[in-house]
């Protein structure tokens, strides 16, 4: 089966859901809920606010598991791995494109939850 969501890994999928589109969109819209507050949280990321951006982080890693979104954990891990070596010059050149990219992957969530609903 193809999930057809840009981010979204079909393989991964396979694996971990064996199928289950019910379980898969349960588990979507649980990421889509609690997704857009969490992106709010990383937008402005400082020394001052550094350990709470990398637990939030570090939350998001494991919700794109949870969704087979390999790209974006991916790149959240790169991002959790910066946020505690203190990099915040590297964050910064990456997190902007990231928060986007979520954006975007957000908006290709709800279309496809929108569309496949019972």
């Amino acid at each position: 089966m193809v999930i057809g969501i840009p981010g979204v890994n079909d393989k991964i999928f396979l694996d971990l859901f064996d199928n289950d589109i019910e379980l898969f969109s349960s588990v979507l819209q649980a990421f889509v809920g609690k997704t857009a507050g969490v992106l709010n949280s990383l937008r402005n990321v400082s020394q001052d606010t550094l350990a709470d951006y990398t637990n939030n982080i570090h939350a998001l890693k494991g919700a794109c598991a949870n969704i087979c979104a390999e790209e974006a954990r991916e790149t959240a891990e790169k991002l959790e791995m910066m946020a505690k070596a203190g990099d915040i010059s590297g964050i910064l050149v990456i997190n902007g494109d990231f928060l986007k990219y979520m954006e975007d992957m957000l908006d290709n969530l709800k279309n496809w939850l929108k569309n496949h609903q019972s």
